[in-house]
């Protein structure tokens, strides 16, 4: 799985219809979203496996545990080389604890990351700042050779 030669072409195609999309399990989540945006970037989706196997929070920590690696983020150090976060780079993957059984995944834009959620009155794509990461992660989106 590589970035395709106009990944950030395509990453721009992906994001520009979900700025103001609000959050649905299984069909705008955070899971749904990092993925989608690795398949805009790559053309392979990460999380096929998942899809339609849930439909809520518990059924998404239900099917994470029945399918995937136990947790989120070993689920996705089964996919994706594991990097320090403070090393991520626009188009990486990106995890932070936000408290929830499964934490925030999103994708990594220069000074912040990308998610679907709500900030103030904006309901759609928000940005979290890097200084406000709480006990991030980051998997690299690798590059073509």
């Amino acid at each position: 799985m590589h970035r395709q030669i106009d990944w950030e072409e395509r990453i721009v195609r992906y994001l520009e219809p979900l700025r103001a999309r609000p959050y649905e399990w299984a069909k705008n989540d955070c899971c749904t979203f990092a993925a989608g945006a690795v398949e805009a970037m790559t053309g392979v989706d990460p999380m096929a496996e998942f899809r339609g196997r849930y439909a809520t929070a518990r059924g998404a920590v239900r099917a994470i545990r029945r399918i995937g690696a136990g947790t989120l983020p070993a689920t996705l150090d089964a996919k994706f080389r594991r990097i320090e976060a403070a090393l991520a780079q626009r188009g990486d993957v990106v995890w932070i604890d936000d408290g929830s059984a499964l934490g925030s995944l999103g994708l990594c834009w220069g000074p912040a990351m990308i998610a679907v959620g709500q900030q103030d009155e904006r309901v759609g794509l928000i940005q979290v700042p890097r200084a406000l990461w709480r006990d991030p992660i980051g998997w690299r989106v690798e590059y073509a050779a």
